[in-house]
């Protein structure tokens, strides 16, 4: 019995033991799997080989210039470490003092002590092999560090390791800064719910896949933490450079443009305002230039492409729009007669011309000229019975389709149909006719004008003319026709005609041109905020081509919340009349005319000698230059030449600018640290501080000018 009574006992120790080890093998297994994995798989991925993606270099994006000009590279950044085990203990004892104050006299954030009191810790205490030196220095940086003791002996010996990341660089800072644009690619956040995001902006964002090349991999181990240690390995694949964008754009042309937009808005205190320049036969834009005042700072940055991306009322710039529709239509002739009596009712709503009393009985291009409001009522009688008929014509012009840009972020135009039963009342197409109750981009209403400068032909706006890898040519974009015809030849003409009156005699005579001729409108529209129209802010706008008589180039300026001045001539064509001058001055080969005015002696204003000469020796005009080396000169017409005299411009001292065009003007006295408003057009007559007066700076300085 006893033995019976032992063997049970030790059958049930037996048992209780293998419980209590499958007990603890449990344990275990739950321990490794869900208690202790989390550590144990980074201990196992601190010790793994893998391969790690090498961002390719972008490809290059070039202005349209010779030599090629850059406006956007990549550029190689080095970061360096160093394997200090690899370093044999004799050479690390006989240089790394050596070393040290080479480090120290190149980063001195660190002292030559510091730096090998570092090195000897991490080479005894950590065995690090894999310690960062530096991050992101340039080339030449680079080549000085390789100079160092211990690092000139390479890899192997010295235990330098560099490796290369990419960065993106624009050598013209903000210029174009937009329209160059960028690419990012930002990570997201399951545990806190963030998606993962692409930003694709401007050229670099529609070209990326041109643009972008092809990644590399590398063998790499992981050191500590998130740092990388590559590994020789056949494995290890290089990037391939991706493919170079050369664009539409000229760096000069781009330059003049947003500086003369960027002194438009500072001189009228204006919240924002864009400008596009582009090539009339082939639609190739030449610059495009966006800036928006920051309210903390008050400076102006390109945060937004308002050309590309904004629709607004266009406002009279709209007229030409409505009058070639009507000219279609066969509703007018611009010889009609109208009465322009400077108030015009429509229900409830009241329309006045700028001019008091309006502009008496003339013609409809009088009237278009002028830019009175009696657009509204011609269009509102030709049209009451079959509105849609006249919105129907707008489409024939291309002005309700977007234009296909290749950049994304295209506004689309918002023009309304008279089908509609909410938004189309009885003061709708009235509005419309003058540019109000309808929507459309900068760039839309610059295809529109530059399809009248190109006799009709509607091209597409295009910014890239090919895609190249080295010397191979990849994709090429030719001009795109994106209609043939948006009107008969005859009305394209007329209305060309009454453009170039609008210059000549109409509302923007003051941005009259000498040498070549100017066609365009004028636009001034009040803003309309929360659903209602705020009198105090106004869009001023200038739309047009030159030269008239053999258009080479369209521009449009537009300028929201001058404080200064509101009208599109003032405000927007003035910035029009600089740029093309500049042009003319500097790429005379770019125009094949010159008018008959010019081979008379003309009336020339006091300025810049340069300039100055450029065009007299264009219009072949003589020049008796009798101002010495200086650059500021003051003009006199005699019946056979135009003489130079000196005007003296004494540092401090406030400059005589009476005689001086508005640009000249502005340029000089800005360029001194002085605030400049001004009033009326033409030449300088007046100004309010005397000349030979201690300038101080910021100081506030008024000019009166007559034409």
């Amino acid at each position: 019995m006893i033995d019976k009574k032992e063997n049970i006992i030790r059958v049930y120790i037996v048992y209780v033991g293998m419980l209590v080890f499958a007990f603890l093998i449990l344990f275990q297994i739950v321990k490794v799997q869900w208690i202790d994995g989390g550590e144990l798989k980074e201990e196992a991925k601190e010790r793994t080989l893998t391969l790690r993606k090498i961002k390719a270099p972008r490809g290059n994006i070039f202005a349209d210039n010779e030599p090629k000009t850059t406006l956007a590279l990549s550029v190689p950044r080095y970061n360096v470490y160093m394997d200090l085990m690899t370093v044999k203990e004799e050479l690390f004892e006989n240089e790394i003092s050596a070393l040290s104050d080479s480090l120290s006299s190149m980063f001195p954030y660190k002292t030559a002590t510091e730096w090998e009191t570092t090195l000897r810790y991490e080479r005894e205490i950590d065995s690090n092999q894999y310690f960062r030196i530096k991050s992101r220095l340039r080339n030449a940086d680079l080549r000085r560090l390789k100079t160092f003791p211990i690092f000139k002996k390479g890899k192997n010996k010295g235990g330098l390791i560099v490796l290369r990341e990419m960065k993106r660089v624009k050598p013209y800072g903000l210029l174009a800064f937009r329209t160059i644009g960028y690419y990012r690619e930002l990570e997201g956040d399951s545990t806190k719910g963030i998606k993962p995001v692409t930003l694709k902006v401007g050229l670099e964002g529609a070209y990326n896949e041109d643009l972008k090349g092809q990644d590399g991999e590398m063998l790499m181990k992981r050191i500590r933490g998130n740092e990388w240690k590559p590994v020789k390995s056949a494995l290890s694949r290089e990037p391939i450079h991706g493919a170079d964008l050369y664009t539409s754009i000229d760096i000069n042309i781009q330059d003049v443009a947003e500086t003369a937009l960027m002194t438009q808005l500072v001189s009228q205190d204006a919240e924002k305002g864009c400008v596009v320049l582009m090539e009339v036969e082939t639609g190739y834009v030449k610059a495009i230039a966006n800036l928006i005042k920051n309210k903390e700072t008050g400076e102006f940055f390109e945060t937004q492409n308002l050309a590309v991306g904004t629709v607004s009322e266009p406002g009279s710039t709209f007229k030409l729009a409505s009058m070639l529709v009507a000219l279609e239509d066969n509703k007018i002739r611009l010889t009609d007669t109208v009465n322009m009596t400077g108030k015009y009712r429509f229900y409830d709503r009241v329309l006045h011309d700028s001019k008091p009393g309006g502009y008496g009985k003339n013609t409809i291009q009088y009237a278009f000229e002028k830019s009175s409001n009696i657009w509204a009522k011609i269009i509102d009688d030709n049209y009451r019975t079959n509105p849609q008929q006249f919105i129907d014509g707008l489409g024939k012009l291309g002005l309700r389709d977007t234009l296909g840009l290749d950049i994304i972020g295209e506004g689309v135009p918002k023009i309304k149909n008279a089908t509609a039963k909410e938004g189309f009342s009885g003061v709708t197409l009235s509005s419309m006719a003058i540019g109000y109750e309808v929507e459309i981009t900068p760039l839309q209403t610059l295809a529109f004008y530059n399809a009248v400068a190109n006799n009709g032909k509607l091209m597409k706006p295009q910014f890239v003319k090919e895609v190249r890898r080295e010397n191979e040519v990849i994709k090429s974009f030719e001009p795109i026709v994106l209609k043939e015809q948006i009107a008969s030849k005859k009305n394209i003409e007329l209305v060309k005609k009454a453009l170039e009156g609008v210059v000549e005699r109409g509302t923007a005579k003051n941005i009259k041109a000498l040498g070549f001729k100017i066609a365009g409108k004028t636009g001034t529209a009040k803003i309309a905020r929360h659903g209602s129209y705020n009198t105090n802010k106004y869009q001023a706008s200038f739309c047009g081509y030159f030269p008239a008589d053999n258009p080479k180039y369209s521009c449009i300026v537009v300028i929201q919340g001058p404080t200064k001045n509101i009208y599109g001539a003032v405000v927007s064509g003035t910035v029009f009349k600089e740029i093309a001058d500049k042009i003319y001055a500097n790429g005379l080969d770019n125009f094949n005319t010159v008018s008959e005015e010019s081979t008379k002696m003309p009336y020339s204003k006091d300025g810049y000698k340069p300039a100055l000469g450029k065009v007299m020796k264009r219009i072949n005009v003589p020049v008796n230059d009798k101002s010495g080396d200086y650059d500021w000169v003051k003009t006199v017409t005699r019946e056979d030449a135009v003489d130079f005299y000196t005007k003296k411009i004494i540092n401090n001292l406030m400059p005589n600018v009476v005689g001086m065009g508005l640009g000249d003007a502005l340029y000089l006295l800005e360029s001194k640290g002085l605030s400049v408003e001004f009033f009326g057009s033409g030449v300088v007559k007046t100004q309010s501080v005397a000349p030979g007066v201690r300038i101080v700076s910021g100081q506030l300085i008024k000019l009166e000018l007559v034409e």
